[in-house]
């Protein structure tokens, strides 16, 4: 394991990789329908909280 590797198994990941997906489809769909960049990078920001923090 090097720096910033992400600590949680294979099955996490995965759901966590399809929890990101769903965001960015989501994301994809309000920027299409015309949501302001400011409100994108809010859900992004909110999104983000969600991630896992790295432990050496």
């Amino acid at each position: 394991m090097t720096d910033g590797d992400l600590t949680a198994s294979p099955t996490d990941l995965d759901a966590l990789a399809r929890y990101y997906t769903t965001v960015v489809q989501g994301l994809s769909l309000q920027a299409r329908d015309g949501t302001t960049r400011p409100d994108l990078e809010s859900i992004i920001t909110h999104a983000m909280t969600a991630w896992p923090t790295p432990t050496a």
